[in-house]
């Protein structure tokens, strides 16, 4: 293991100054390739080198390695800018929501308003301004075709090695995170005790004990979300290339993803999912695909409901019904959440809800619906803000992909867009900001799209199918 751990170190050490030295020359969509290589192993990053080497402070310098490179680079680009000051910014409607939303956090950071630390306030400040940093990159930052290129072929292979550990993971009844020092990184630097019937926590179980498989990703509910990235990038490259053989490649992929999903037993991600296919299928006009999805859901119910295990039947009509311990908790803690904003609609402070950096688990109120928790840290104010930004963010995607006439205009938005509204229902069960890989990769697509609009709205739309892509 040590072996392992040093050779790991090194690679990473290689990989932040390659991006250090891409932002210092000015390709600062670098940023969104370190991303996609560092952030869906993040976790279990860190809680290997603690494992292996049992050092605090080589685990404190790896988690602050990234906002190194991330503040340092918009640091980089936004004063490297000629007469920053006197530049006259072009903001959108969407940029407005996103400087609203960022103001209204440090607002509520400077006066100190709640019962969270400081340091858990800057925390969560911290994380709020990451979204609003990789939108700004995405609205400013262009992406060269070879980029994008290499960025997608990343998260392909990710994909397809996520697959192959949770098929591991599911064939020989094991938790990869039980051998990679999960639980001591979290009693240690989080107070976290095990829990569940596998000793790690209630994430990786379904109800009844049946596991949960999260692969290298830090839980079962990430790796499920942040495989609608790849089910989004390769349904659309499925749907546009004219080779056949590189459509079975597509499909390959986008079975991964699913099979990931299948496997985590994300119940938000798995209807996701499904919705996500409906909604790329009608509005394209790909009734073909909207036909699957519909015969797919009825086999897989007709299945559940005559073939399945008992176990699994009920699981699902628990699920349905509200009545699963896994539901009761979604309700009581939603519950919760909506009397904190009628008590206090403009907001009860950061870090006092949910349970990303910076929350305080001992004081927060609720936490299972994104929506609710930034309703319960800013009030009425900061919820509607969050859910216009949504709204404008997956409206003005869909936009620009229907204006775009080429490939390079046409892919990116279809991803944003796509990917936004799938994580619509994951966001109403989860904390899912939190999962630092999907929110922030889906955030700079949303960006860029937001920039291929503003500079094709006066541009008359044009057919998907005649978007064919040529690879």
């Amino acid at each position: 293991m040590l072996v392992i751990a040093i050779i790991l170190l090194l690679l990473y050490a290689a990989l932040f100054f390659h991006t250090v030295n891409e932002a210092i020359s000015g390709k600062f969509d670098s940023i969104l390739l370190y991303t996609v290589f560092f952030f869906p192993i993040y976790a279990l990053f860190l809680t290997f080198n603690y494992e292996v080497f049992g050092s605090r402070l080589m685990v404190t310098i790896i988690q602050y390695s990234k906002e190194v490179i991330i503040f340092g680079s918009f640091s980089l680009w936004f004063f490297g800018q000629r007469n920053v000051l006197k530049r006259a910014w072009a903001i959108s409607t969407l940029d407005w929501f996103f400087l609203l939303f960022l103001v209204l956090a440090f607002i509520f950071f400077i006066l100190g308003i709640g019962e969270a630390s400081f340091t858990n306030r800057a925390v969560y400040l911290k994380n709020i301004l990451l979204i609003g940093i990789f939108y700004f990159f995405g609205r400013h930052v262009s992406i060269e075709q070879v980029a994008w290129k290499r960025i997608m072929n990343v998260i392909f292979v990710t994909t397809v090695l996520a697959c192959g550990l949770v098929v591991l993971e599911k064939t020989f009844g094991f938790h990869f995170h039980s051998y990679v020092g999960y639980v001591k990184y979290n009693l240690d630097f989080k107070d976290l005790e095990p829990t569940g019937v596998y000793n790690l926590n209630y994430t990786f179980e379904a109800e009844g004990g049946r596991p949960r498989y999260g692969s290298f990703f830090s839980n079962p509910l990430e790796l499920a979300s942040s495989m609608l990235i790849v089910v989004a990038t390769s349904l659309v490259y499925l749907l546009s290339v004219r080779h056949k053989s590189n459509r079975y490649k597509y499909l390959f992929i986008l079975f991964c993803g699913f099979l990931c999903v299948l496997l985590s037993y994300s119940r938000a991600s798995f209807v996701a999912f499904f919705l996500m296919l409906v909604l790329i299928a009608f509005l394209m006009k790909y009734y073909k695909l909207l036909g699957v999805v519909f015969f797919g859901a009825i086999f897989i119910g007709l299945y559940i409901l005559f073939f399945a295990e008992d176990e699994v039947r009920y699981f699902v009509m628990d699920t349905i019904s509200f009545e699963n311990s896994s539901s009761l908790t979604h309700i009581v803690d939603w519950l919760k959440a909506v009397e904190s904003m009628i008590s206090n609609p403009m907001g009860i402070g950061l870090g006092m809800s949910g349970n990303a950096g910076g929350a305080d688990l001992d004081i927060v109120v609720g936490g299972e619906n994104q929506y609710l928790i930034y309703g319960v840290q800013m009030g009425f104010l900061g919820m509607l803000l969050y859910i216009g930004m949504l709204f404008f963010g997956i409206r003005d995607a869909w936009r620009a992909f229907r204006l775009s006439k080429n490939r390079q205009d046409a892919v990116i938005p279809f991803v944003a867009a796509s990917v936004k509204f799938g994580l619509l229902l994951p966001l109403f069960t989860a904390n899912a900001e939190a999962y630092i890989y999907v929110s922030l990769v889906s955030w700079w697509l949303i960006g860029n799209a937001e920039s291929k609009y503003q500079s094709l709205k006066k541009v008359k739309p044009v057919s998907y199918r005649s978007l064919e892509l040529g690879n």
